[in-house]
Parts: structure tokens; C-alpha cells; sequence
């Protein structure tokens, strides 16, 4: 089964070409030090946040296109693995998460 369900933030304006839109979604998660979480220099629970570029198609694509940075979204989609060479003969590997519902929180 191939399933993904993210719930973040924008983290980047949503870049559009043809009705595919791609958003960049930033999660975080606690940190653990000694199994147990820990505050940071500023006193906050300290956090890693990753980023997720994620690609809508269609009417989901433009309805994502209308996002704004910091807007929360969940998303639940499939992940996508893709491999290409580039113009110099490199091979290069991506990832990204193919959105089949966005729920604009």
C-alpha cells in the first residue's frame, strides 16, 4: 500500500504550470534527548521540520495554487520516487508526494 497523509504548513508560495501545481509543505516533530523532549535556547520545545514538495493535478491544482505561505493543509496522497539524467550525464533521484485530497485547514 502506497499512502501518505501529511498535515503541515505552506512553506513556499505554490509555483504553477498547466494546471499542476507543486506546494512545498513543512512538518515538524519533537525532538528527543534521552527519550524525552527538551527545550531549545529560546525555551521552546525543541523541533526537526521537514519539507515535502507536493504535486496537485487539475482542479486540486488550482485549488492549491490559491495557498499562501503559513496556510495549514493536510494532504493525503501517494509518494512518488523518479530518476533522470541530467544535461551533463548525471543520474538524479527525486521524491515527491502526489496529492489525491487537500483539506485547506
Amino acid at each position: 500500500m502506497n499512502s501518505v497523509n501529511l498535515a503541515g504548513r505552506v512553506a513556499k508560495a505554490p509555483e504553477t504550470r498547466n494546471d499542476v501545481t507543486t506546494l512545498i509543505v513543512a512538518t515538524d516533530r519533537v525532538k528527543l534527548r534521552e527519550g524525552k523532549t527538551y527545550k531549545d535556547d529560546s525555551g521552546y520545545v525543541a523541533k526537526d521540520t521537514e519539507f515535502h514538495k507536493v504535486t496537485c493535478f487539475n482542479g486540486l491544482g488550482r485549488a492549491a495554487a490559491t495557498r499562501d505561505v503559513g496556510d495549514t493543509v493536510a494532504i493525503h496522497g501517494r509518494i512518488h520516487y523518479s530518476r533522470w539524467t541530467d544535461r551533463e550525464g548525471v543520474t538524479r533521484y527525486g521524491c515527491e508526494i502526489i496529492a489525491d485530497n487537500i483539506d485547506f485547514l
